[in-house]
């Protein structure tokens, strides 16, 4: 799996589906997000969809 360096969106791919960035294979962690709207830590990372993101990417 690689995350995207710029919304953390973890994916199989070389380039974000998403926003396109570019993704990395060094990330720490992850968080599962099912309702963004009403989760905290989605606000906190600024996530408006569900889906699987990364907590850390370099």
């Amino acid at each position: 799996m690689k995350a995207c360096k710029k919304c953390h969106l973890m994916t199989d791919k070389n380039v974000c589906a998403f926003c396109n960035s570019p993704t990395s294979d060094q990330w720490q962690g992850y968080v599962v997000i099912i309702d963004p709207q009403r989760s905290r830590i989605a606000q906190a990372m600024g996530i408006q969809m569900p889906g699987k993101y990364a907590l850390k990417v370099r």
